[in-house]
């Protein structure tokens, strides 16, 4: 019967503990093109409300990254 970990629910009973995966996989590439598909959208759509919060929430994103702008044109 498989164990229960601390929150109280049963563990899968196939669980490998030792296997490691990579886990950022590619953000960075993924931030980038969404940041540039919105300029995009913004210069043929022009700034709708739905636009610049999906900007806003990108550059916090690139921010936290820790990317500046001149990272992303080029």
């Amino acid at each position: 019967m498989p164990t229960r970990n601390q929150s109280g629910k049963p563990e899968h009973s196939f669980q490998n503990p030792n296997k490691k995966r990579k886990k950022s996989g590619k953000r960075l590439e993924k931030v980038v093109k969404h940041f540039q598909k919105l300029e995009k959208r913004i210069a043929k759509e022009w700034e709708t409300k739905r636009l610049v919060d999906a900007m806003q929430k990108c550059k916090a994103r690139i921010k936290k990254f820790g990317l500046t702008e001149a990272q992303i044109t080029k």
